[in-house]
């Protein structure tokens, strides 16, 4: 399921590109981008890419367990776009693409900073790569580190939005 998260984390960053087109342009007026060259686009580069990642994900699990590709293709179709659907719902602030505000709902989770228990109800927040933390540990971390404590994750600064 990890490697279905990172699909999908993929797919979340290049939406967030293409529905935020104008700022990612290169485009200055001097030519027709609808006229075809015969060379793909990074963005349309990017997204074969994530489709062969899908393809070949779902070979090598359809040949470990000697099951038929076309159904393995499509379950790993189907949890590529439930973890999509997830990152999205968290994520339809813009403003957050590297980190949400959460409420905690499960018992039993540990802050990977400070290391204290997390209590049901409490605030937080989410980094791109699923990991909760208290929102005042999380945010001193990443004034001075750049990477999640638990996983080394690259948080770009743009991502995160220290709010203060």
């Amino acid at each position: 399921m990890a490697e279905e998260l990172q699909i999908a984390m993929l797919r979340a960053e290049l939406l967030h590109t293409l529905s935020n087109w104008g700022d990612y342009s290169t485009y200055d007026g001097s030519y027709d981008p609808r006229t075809y060259s015969g060379k793909l686009d990074t963005l349309e580069l990017q997204r074969v890419r994530l489709d062969t990642m899908t393809a070949e994900l779902a070979l090598s699990r359809a040949r470990e367990t000697n099951r038929d590709f076309d159904t393995v293709m499509m379950e790993v179709e189907l949890e590529v776009m439930r973890c999509l659907g997830r990152i999205l719902a968290k994520t339809l602030d813009p403003v957050f693409m590297g980190s949400m505000e959460v409420v905690i709902e499960e018992d039993g989770l540990v802050c990977g900073v400070c290391q204290e228990d997390m209590d049901v109800g409490d605030e937080g927040r989410m980094l791109k790569c699923m990991h909760k933390f208290h929102s005042d540990c999380i945010v001193k971390w990443l004034k001075n580190n750049a990477t999640c404590p638990l996983c080394r994750y690259q948080v770009q600064f743009k991502e995160f939005e220290l709010k203060i």
